[in-house]
């Protein structure tokens, strides 16, 4: 039995032999054309530790309403020649006597609109104004009667009057200056007595033919 057991064993190593196992001390390079494409492609390891994450945030889809400002359109009157009209001018809503006086007075509109007009107030007019039971008193600057003279004084109260009593309230219109009553001319020349009422009425010789108070 034993010799028997010891012929095993000699036959298992030579067929070892037999099968060419490679000497694992030797070595040879392949040929990298030999290497199939599957093997030769470039693999990449992300360490989830240093990773960077980027957020995108979301889009809020809900919509909200627009703000709308409100405005209006306002007659502000310019001199044409002899004569006083009318250009709209959009003011904030609601548009207040010293919003539309002021506006008045900061002089043509710009465009198209203003060919052919001037103004007759002076540039850096500045006035106050107040209205009580349908009446407007314009407090005007002392230098006023200086700054303006001749039938341009009279064209530039004509604007201020058309322009004021076109707005809703307001029926007539006194003028002072420096708190005193001030005597203004009408639209035919003659002058009212210091703190007297003009309406619309008393330029309406200015307005183009068609426009009525």
């Amino acid at each position: 039995m034993k010799s028997f057991r010891f012929v095993m064993i000699g036959a298992v190593v030579l067929g070892l032999s037999a099968c060419g196992v490679p000497d694992s001390s030797s070595s040879s390079p392949i040929d990298p054309a030999d290497v199939p494409p599957a093997l030769n492609a470039t693999t990449t390891t992300v360490d989830p530790t240093s990773a960077t994450s980027t957020t995108t945030p979301l889009t809020d889809q809900t919509t909200s309403p627009s703000t709308t400002v409100p405005v209006e359109s306002v007659a502000l009157f310019y001199v044409a020649g002899n004569q006083v009209v009318a250009i709209p001018r959009l003011l904030l809503s609601p548009a207040a006597p010293p919003q539309v006086l002021v506006a008045l007075g900061e002089g043509l509109p710009t465009g198209d609109i203003a060919a052919g007009l001037r103004t007759a107030i002076p540039e850096g007019f500045e006035a106050s104004v107040a209205v009580e039971r349908g009446i407007a008193t314009v407090d005007l600057p002392s230098t006023f009667t200086i700054d303006v003279q001749g039938p341009d004084q009279r064209l530039a109260i004509a604007q201020i009057v058309l322009t004021l009593t076109r707005r809703a309230g307001i029926g007539q219109v006194i003028f002072t200056s420096d708190r005193s009553p001030l005597a203004v001319p009408r639209g035919r020349g003659d002058l009212t007595a210091p703190g007297g009422l003009v309406a619309c009425d008393d330029y309406d010789n200015l307005l183009p033919v068609g426009y009525s108070c």
